[in-house]
């Protein structure tokens, strides 16, 4: 990482993110690689979660493959997140939660709070409801909020969305060439609610959630180089606040 962008990172967390257990981390290099003309994205990486190890947080990537069906291999199947997350899957310092469409990458002292989770991806006992107790930071780098965050579907399954539902999964899990099992559950999307094609707007709850005090932004949103810090119990408490007023708040009607 080039000092300059180094030292603007370290500050940002030394700033915002002393207090906290977990940090979940969203992140779009391409920005950072393009503005402060990065040759090895590879250097990017390391010292991104290396500052965050140094603090002693644990971090957690979303590593989701979305496995659907057939077989799903912990050390194996891909995903299609990140350069972060890809860079993640090939260090074996990082373990991977067993979840065919929600898995996670962790690193960090506390990992194991994540080995024995349930096979609901947002349910008792999931990353989700780990997270939703502990001090955890929502930590976007390089990706506004409003492009997203999965939170909004723990908020939608704690508040149960009745455009959603929860369905099981027949994908089969093998770790260490280990059957695992299957019958993983989601709380996924109808096709038609009411009659209408919805699909998810992530784009209004973020524009809300940004004028917010909660809400810590460094850098420039438009050309993908910020640094954004959420607190998770802050932020989920907020959304579910705004769904209870407005169903509709992280949908559209097409």
């Amino acid at each position: 990482m080039k000092k300059n962008l180094n030292k603007i990172y370290k500050k940002f967390i030394d700033n915002n993110l002393n207090e906290y257990k977990y940090v979940y981390l969203t992140s779009n290099l391409s920005g950072f690689i393009k503005k402060y003309k990065i040759k090895n994205p590879d250097k990017l990486c390391n010292t991104i979660i290396n500052n965050l190890l140094k603090k002693g947080l644990t971090v957690l990537l979303p590593a989701y493959s979305y496995t659907t069906k057939d077989k799903f291999y912990v050390e194996e199947t891909k995903s299609n997140l990140s350069y972060l997350t890809k860079w993640s899957l090939k260090k074996k310092k990082f373990f991977r939660t067993n979840h065919p469409i929600f898995s996670f990458c962790v690193i960090g002292k506390n990992w194991k709070d994540f080995k024995n989770l349930s096979k609901s991806a947002f349910g008792k006992n999931s990353v989700w409801e780990i997270l939703l107790k502990e001090k955890t930071s929502l930590l976007h780098i390089g990706r506004p909020f409003a492009w997203g965050n999965t939170m909004i579907h723990f908020v939608e399954f704690k508040e149960k969305a009745k455009y959603r539902f929860n369905k099981v999964f027949k994908t089969r899990v093998y770790k260490n060439k280990k059957y695992l099992g299957k019958n993983y559950s989601a709380f996924v999307q109808k096709n038609k609610f009411k009659g209408r094609i919805i699909e998810t707007n992530t784009h209004k709850i973020g524009n809300l959630i940004s004028s917010q005090k909660f809400y810590k932004n460094q850098g420039n949103n438009k050309n993908l180089t910020n640094f954004t810090h959420l607190d998770f119990k802050k932020t989920f408490e907020f959304m579910s606040k705004r769904f209870k007023q407005n169903n509709n708040i992280f949908i559209n009607y097409r």
